[in-house]
């Protein structure tokens, strides 16, 4: 990295501003092995997420991934978290072996691409929140005109053709302000013109950390609902078997027992897939809201706090990716145990 070029020096000092550099700067080994660490987790969830979704694309070959005009939610998760995971693998390499030092345009896009697919899987799945909820049994819309006003909470679902306005609304909005900022700040840094390069890497920041909000009111309220009726009608279910197991034969009910074990086998699966994506999704988004608010004032004193730009660096590339590793083990696991029950039946059936 050049050091003469005044736009990378914060306070006459050439920090690792680890997004876009992290080459003959202060600390600049430890960021490197941070990246490196980056390399090896983003390859083995991008590996991880495109087998599940081959898997998917051929285990549901009647799937159609854009019911509605809006992608899958769970193959556009997948989808989005590989093309991160690869995003993750370019930029890795491009900071750790310092290709195009100076050409900004490129880094700063590179940078982006992680976190505006990161963004996407979010979005996409919860807009399939949105359109499953209407569908299941105990939902009751609190937007009716019937409503009593002695109710406490209002929890309004839009319709089906909302909620494809919104998704692409939104996506689209947040890839032209997000991308669009970041390629504008590589241009006036590599104009020198600090500025222009603060107020376009602030209108990023605050563009995803109002994203994140967003976000996160979504699943603290639309996830947990989904969840909850989820579990709701496993009950109806389970309860309508138990009724008619008591007119069945001793044989047919022990028949019945060992299927409802493996169905509720397949429930706890689906319900931990579920609460691990809800739960991550929400700890995620809330703290990268809040950082994103603090970085889009203040990114040059974070960055020059060697402490707290390790932690942000340690959170940012490490943290994520083990909480992506996590999430897509769940998956993995719900499908096996979801596939293993139809084979199953087919047998049962033959």
């Amino acid at each position: 990295m050049n050091q003469s070029q005044p736009i990378n020096l914060i306070n006459g000092k050439m920090y690792c501003q680890w997004p876009i550099f992290i080459s003959e700067c202060y600390e600049s080994q430890y960021f490197i092995i941070t990246y490196y660490v980056n390399l090896v987790t983003a390859t083995i969830f991008t590996l991880l997420a495109g087998g599940i979704l081959i898997m998917r694309l051929i285990a549901h070959r009647e799937l159609n991934l854009l019911s509605n005009g809006i992608i899958a939610p769970l193959e556009g998760f997948l989808g989005f978290s590989m093309l991160g995971g690869i995003a993750r693998i370019v930029c890795s390499v491009t900071l750790i072996i310092d290709v195009l030092p100076t050409y900004y345009i490129y880094r700063e896009m590179i940078s982006d691409a992680q976190w505006i697919t990161a963004q996407l899987s979010a979005i996409t799945y919860l807009a399939g929140v949105f359109r499953t909820l209407p569908h299941m049994p105990f939902f009751q819309p609190s937007c009716s005109d019937h409503q009593s006003s002695t109710t406490n909470m209002i929890i309004c679902v839009p319709k089906s053709y909302l909620i494809r306005i919104l998704y692409w609304t939104i996506s689209i909005t947040l890839i032209i302000i997000t991308s669009g900022s970041a390629m504008l700040s590589g241009y006036f840094r590599m104009k020198d013109n600090r500025f222009l390069l603060n107020v376009f890497t602030s209108t990023r920041l605050i563009a995803y950390g109002i994203s994140c909000a967003i976000l996160v009111i979504g699943y603290s309220i639309y996830g947990r609902l989904f969840i909850n009726l989820t579990m709701q009608s496993f009950d109806l279910v389970q309860g309508q078997g138990e009724i008619i197991e008591e007119f069945q034969e001793t044989h047919i009910i022990r028949d019945e027992d060992e299927r409802e074990e493996r169905r509720n086998l397949r429930f706890k699966y689906h319900i931990r897939k579920m609460k691990m994506f809800n739960n991550s999704a929400l700890m995620t988004f809330t703290f990268w809201s809040l950082t994103s608010f603090i970085l889009a004032f203040w990114h040059d004193l974070i960055w020059s706090i060697l402490f707290l730009s390790k932690i942000q660096a340690f959170i940012a590339n490490i943290s994520a990716n083990l909480i992506i590793l996590t999430v897509l083990i769940v998956i993995l696991l719900s499908e096996f145990v979801h596939h293993k029950g139809l084979d199953e039946t087919r047998n049962q059936l033959i």
